[in-house]
Order: C-alpha cells, then sequence, then structure tokens
C-alpha cells in the first residue's frame, strides 16, 4: 500500500497472458472484408505509379493510465502500466520494411501496374521538395491520447523502404498516430508538390503506412472514502491485464493515394485503410514481469520521468520477441495486406 497525505493506492493485480492465441485471417481474405475506401479512386485508370512513401510502424511500449477520479476536494491517485515489447530494433523493422516493399512492387506489377524508380522519382524538384518536407527515418515518436479514466501512451518507432522520407500527410489517426511530427507547417509543400509531382510524372504518388502492434492492454480501477472524525481517507485500486494480439491495427494501416486524376489539383486523392485488425499468427512470444512503477515512480509523474528518460525508463511487464520468427510472419501477414489493398486500388469499383 502507498500512501500519500489523505490518498491511498493500491496495484492489487498485474499479469501478462501469453496462452492466447492469434486466430489466422480466412484463407483468402477479401478486400469486402478488410479494406475500406474512405476517399474513393484507387489508382484510377493508370498504369503506372510512384511511391513516395512507404514505412512501418511498430508499436513498441504501450501504456495506460487509469485514475479513480474525484472525491470531493480530492483527486485519487492515478495509476500507470506500461508493457514494453523488446527485440525489435530498427535493423530488424528496416528488413521488414524492406521486404514489405519488394513485395508491394512486385503485387503491383502483377497487377499490370508499373512503378516508377526512385531515381526518376528523386529526379523530379517537386519530390525532393516532399523529401525535405518529410521527417527521415528512422524516427522515434512517443504519444498520448484520451483523459482522466481513459488515457493510452505509445511509443511508436517509424522505419521507412529503401530510403524514403516519411510521409504522414493523409495518414494520421487519432488513435495510433495522431501526431505529424511537425509535417502540418510544412503542408503546403506536401499536398501541393505530391499533386503537382503526380502530373509532372503522370502517375499517382502512393504514400504506405503498414502498422503493427503486439498486444491490448486492459485496465479497470475503482474508489472509495472513508471518514475518522475529521479525516477523509481516499482510496482508489487499478486491476492491469496484457494479453498478446500481435496485428497490423485499422485505420492506422493504410494507402493515400495523391493525384489519380493527374490534373495537379490537391483534391485529386484517394484512401484505403485496414476497416479492421488484420491477425499476424504464428509469432512466438515470451513475457516477464517488469520492475514496475516502484523503479520509475507511479501514476502521471511516472509516466512523465519514464518519457523523460527517453521512454526507455522501467516497465511492469515485456513481452519478448524471437527476431527471425518476428521477420517472417509480420512479412508474411504484411504481404497480404498489401496484396489486399493493390486489389482494391486498381478494382474497377474503386475508380
Amino acid at each position: 500500500m502507498f500512501k500519500t497525505g489523505l490518498i491511498s493506492f493500491a496495484l492489487l493485480f498485474t499479469s501478462v497472458h501469453l496462452g492466447a492465441q492469434t486466430p489466422a485471417p480466412p484463407t483468402l481474405p477479401s478486400t469486402a472484408e478488410y479494406i475500406k475506401i474512405q476517399e474513393a479512386g484507387g489508382i484510377g485508370a493508370n498504369k503506372r505509379v510512384a511511391i513516395s512513401s512507404f514505412f512501418v510502424q511498430f508499436v513498441r511500449d504501450q501504456g495506460i493510465e487509469r485514475s479513480a477520479g474525484s472525491f470531493g476536494m480530492f483527486q485519487a491517485q492515478s495509476a500507470t502500466y506500461f508493457t514494453q515489447t523488446r527485440g525489435v530494433d530498427v535493423a530488424l523493422l528496416q528488413t521488414v520494411a524492406d521486404k514489405l516493399y519488394d513485395g508491394f512492387v512486385a503485387d503491383l506489377k502483377t497487377a499490370g501496374i508499373d512503378v516508377i524508380p526512385q531515381s526518376e522519382l528523386d529526379a523530379n524538384p517537386n519530390y525532393q521538395e516532399i523529401r525535405k518536407a518529410g521527417t527521415a527515418s528512422p524516427f522515434i515518436d512517443t504519444i498520448e491520447t484520451g483523459v482522466r479514466k481513459d488515457k493510452h501512451m505509445a511509443v511508436n518507432m517509424l522505419v521507412s523502404a529503401k530510403g524514403l522520407p516519411i510521409v504522414l500527410n493523409g495518414l494520421i489517426d487519432k488513435k495510433w498516430l495522431p501526431g505529424d511530427n511537425g509535417q502540418s507547417m510544412r503542408g503546403m509543400t506536401l499536398v501541393l508538390g505530391s499533386a503537382t509531382a503526380a502530373k509532372a510524372l503522370q502517375a499517382p504518388l502512393l504514400a504506405v503506412r503498414m502498422t503493427v502492434s503486439m498486444i491490448e492492454q486492459k485496465g479497470k480501477g475503482w474508489g472509495s472514502s472513508a471518514q475518522y472524525g475529521n479525516m477523509i481517507l481516499k482510496s482508489a485500486s487499478w486491476e492491469f491485464e496484457t494479453d498478446p494480439l500481435p496485428r497490423f491495427v485499422e485505420e492506422g494501416t493504410a494507402v493515400f493515394v495523391n493525384g489519380p486524376n493527374l490534373s495537379g489539383l490537391p483534391s485529386s486523392r484517394s484512401l484505403l485503410t485496414l476497416s479492421k485488425p488484420f491477425p499476424v499468427p504464428g509469432l512466438e512470444l515470451s513475457g516477464v514481469k517488469g520492475e514496475g512503477a516502484s523503479a520509475r515512480g507511479s501514476g502521471l509523474l511516472g509516466a512523465l520521468a519514464r518519457g523523460a528518460q527517453g521512454a526507455d525508463a522501467p516497465a511492469d511487464a515485456y513481452i519478448d520477441i524471437q527476431p527471425p520468427n518476428f521477420t517472417a510472419q509480420v512479412t508474411k501477414s504484411g504481404s497480404q495486406v498489401l496484396g489486399l489493398f493493390v486489389q482494391a486500388m486498381t478494382a474497377q469499383g474503386a475508380k
């Protein structure tokens, strides 16, 4: 039991469950089931495209904060719970990103779509400005979303394929990547530049984001108060769980098409996203209890301290992956997702 002033905090239970099995997708997953076309058009009738950005986002750390709310003039102590996935570094994600990119290009060619060589893309002055306005790879990003009783925190590792810039225009979502690393300040370059480059190259520009998460966290809390004479004791308790759920996430996995009608106007665009999580089965995972709040501080102060230490401060639980197995299984599932995107972009119904 941890006490501070008239506030009492008890962390009753923390656990990591690795017995759950990740269900495999259907033998032949369909675009109707997994792909949502938020802005219609796909790549239109075009038979060649340019890939302006292609990156993998790996959600390395995930945290939740729970507060029991307020009791009278007192605010109950909050609690944070962090889980970190270990064994995934930039080099490993680079391998995955490059493999997925190569598979995406192969799928496009199989569908009768030529991909402009990077040398030709780089020779375009508008694309050079896009490179300057984008974010260099690798990029580590920390996020916090939600309020009070439902806060979520994460550390994201973004790694681009083949030396491409990380371009977030059109690919931001509220849960997995709500910020754009200041790219909105350079929005005109990214928006107008992409449309103009598409017109000059006579090919739509594709920006691809593949977001992978390993776990799902759950937390619940409750509070109470008791009066002893003139003293009021406020207490709050929480229960947390971390379950393995490897998947490419909905909304955060997407393809943004710039300039499908080749008009040079930024209004010509199309967005395709995953409509639901796409499982990554066959991963070899193990879990171990971490050092916990006692090693970093509890509540919001603990979260802030963790961020100040580069988000590498002690976690409450660790999930460990096996690098060769991770590379193989994430590449396999990611290639299936990209294949569905290609089908949806080139389908008559997407025009």
